[in-house]
């Protein structure tokens, strides 16, 4: 897999340059989580990819790597995304399907599940506890990649209080050595969260997430 485009060759190269064409990866995008990354595989997921956050594998529906390897700490192979046991850069991408705050916040039934997955028990968990699992998994990717590390991340409300969630991500980049992002993708994801029980809306509706790449 290549992410070169097609080349239309001039009959006349001397006066008419050739011409890529093709299709070009939107920064905004819309489908399943399998959609997107069959869609990203040309530009970064050529090389041995590695999935810290495996879950239930629904990334990887439309699109597996070769060579392939997957960690998840609940439902896996019990490896937690904070204590990789991959040696120094050597994995070509890392993808790293963060840590959130769910539609509902931490109390709903969404809100369960997401604690559950990344083994938090409690149900008053802070945002705060979210923010510092994603600077410590986000530590773990940076060593152990050589080139990409592909994470996901979301902004969301809790308490009443909005927290830009890419900015966490942003930073905790910066702050682990892997810099400024490469490439940021809008995940377009429906219509959003249901406003059967808003009665007085506050702030937009939140229906994107973000795609973000850093590069080592």
């Amino acid at each position: 897999m290549t992410a070169s485009r097609d080349v239309q060759e001039s009959m006349f190269p001397d006066l008419v340059p050739a011409r890529p064409q093709g299709w070009i990866m939107p920064s905004v995008f819309t489908g399943t989580n399998a959609d997107l990354i069959k869609a990203i595989a040309p530009m970064y997921l050529t090389g041995s990819v590695l999935d810290v956050t495996y879950g239930d594998g629904k990334w990887w529906d439309k699109y597996k790597p070769d060579p392939f390897t997957c960690h998840d700490l609940h439902k896996l192979d019990g490896v937690d995304f904070r204590n990789l046991p991959e040696d120094d850069n050597s994995i070509d991408t890392v993808c790293f399907d963060a840590p959130y705050v769910p539609q509902g916040g931490t109390g709903s039934t969404a809100g369960m599940a997401f604690r559950e997955r990344f083994g938090l028990t409690e149900e008053s968990t802070p945002w705060w506890e979210t923010k510092e699992l994603i600077e410590l998994g986000l530590t773990q990717c940076a060593r152990v990649t050589r080139r990409w590390v592909v994470t996901k991340c979301a902004d969301f409300v809790s308490g009443g209080k909005f927290h830009v969630g890419h900015r966490w991500m942003l930073d905790a980049g910066t702050a682990c050595g892997l810099g400024d992002a490469w490439d940021i993708i809008i995940h377009h994801t429906g219509s959003g969260p249901g406003g059967h029980n808003i009665f007085e809306p506050l702030r937009a509706r939140r229906h994107h997430s973000y795609l973000i790449v850093f590069t080592k």
